[in-house]
């Protein structure tokens, strides 16, 4: 059979082709697009499980959409956010940028983490794949996505390929819409309000996404009890779900990135201010402690603090954690 110039055979190439374009289509709607990355794929190989996470400060990942299509569960599983250590396969594909199969060694890695899902049962087959993104000018790996089967030995080198390659253009959408807050957050109007009156925005999010959680397991229950005959219901009643599992992700995808504001104003600093700041807003270092560490004088250190506290608009040392917070929550 022939293949095209890219190496995918012909079907592979026009399901990839198709692909490109319904996730395109679904820029500003996470929901849609990660639930539309599954389905292309389930048109190209067998995808029981998918689930899309991105990493964030502390060993954490956010997981804004998570699917496993079996009777026991109900499917879209609700986001969640979990720590990862340094031996699992989230730790794995940060340090080797590049994809993990069940093949590789008997699914060891996959089963060494957090199951999802239904737990009475193991995937056979799983890929794992790196997502890249830009930061300062270098790709950097910003999350991962898998897809895993119930059938052994289901996947081969093309499907790995397919799913880098699908992964290539939801990275596209990511960006475009980044770049596009980047360009809406410069003609904001800067707002004046407390460092410290408003909760932690992990636990605002992570409160809200167990209400909507609630909820969907509710909208579940009635979707099962209303009768087949009642077309209109039925219908009434899924549209209903989908609202909610996409009111979930989009819930989540608010701590699955770093904030637009904060981004903005590492990016008024440089590169040295940068870390400075960073050091004083993860560790609460002091002058003395920083100085030491980047082998610098400690009246230099103050200079770049003066610096630090004049251009993100704060008067103490506090204030540069407050204003960086959602970059490193």
């Amino acid at each position: 059979m022939a293949r095209s110039d890219s190496g995918f055979s012909p079907d592979v190439a026009a399901a990839l082709n198709q692909a490109d374009r319904g996730i395109r289509m679904r820029m500003g709607n996470h929901h849609a697009l990660f639930d539309y990355w599954r389905f292309a794929m389930s048109t190209i190989c067998s995808v029981d499980a998918f689930y899309v996470g991105f990493y964030r400060e502390g060993r954490r990942i956010v997981y804004p959409y998570t699917y496993d299509d079996t009777i026991a569960v109900k499917r879209y599983m609700p986001p969640e956010v979990f720590g990862y250590g340094p031996t699992g396969q989230a730790a794995w594909i940060l340090k080797h940028r590049r994809p993990y199969t069940y093949d590789s060694d008997g699914g060891m890695l996959l089963h060494h983490g957090v199951a999802f899902g239904d737990e009475q049962r193991t995937s056979a087959d799983a890929i794992t794949i790196p997502m890249f993104g830009t930061r300062d000018g270098e790709q950097v790996v910003i999350g991962l996505a898998s897809i895993q089967t119930y059938k052994s030995h289901a996947y081969t080198d093309e499907h790995v390929r397919a799913f880098e390659w699908t992964a290539r253009s939801v990275a596209t959408v990511l960006r475009r819409e980044r770049e596009d807050e980047l360009n809406r957050e410069e003609l904001a109007v800067p707002a004046h309000r407390s460092e410290n009156d408003q909760p932690s925005v992990v636990e605002v999010v992570q409160d809200v996404a167990a209400i909507l959680a609630d909820l969907h397991t509710k909208i579940c229950d009635i979707e099962e009890a209303v009768p087949i005959g009642e077309q209109g219901l039925v219908r009434l009643v899924r549209e209903l779900r989908y609202q909610c599992e996409r009111g979930m992700t989009e819930t989540m995808d608010i701590i699955a990135r770093p904030s637009v504001h904060a981004e903005n104003l590492l990016n008024s600093l440089s590169s040295k201010e940068r870390e400075i700041a960073l050091l004083i807003a993860r560790g609460g270092m002091t002058n003395k402690e920083i100085a030491a560490r980047i082998f610098v004088t400690e009246s230099t250190i103050k200079g770049h603090v003066s610096r630090i506290l004049r251009k993100l608009g704060v008067e103490q040392r506090s204030g540069i954690a407050a204003k960086l917070q959602q970059f490193f929550d």
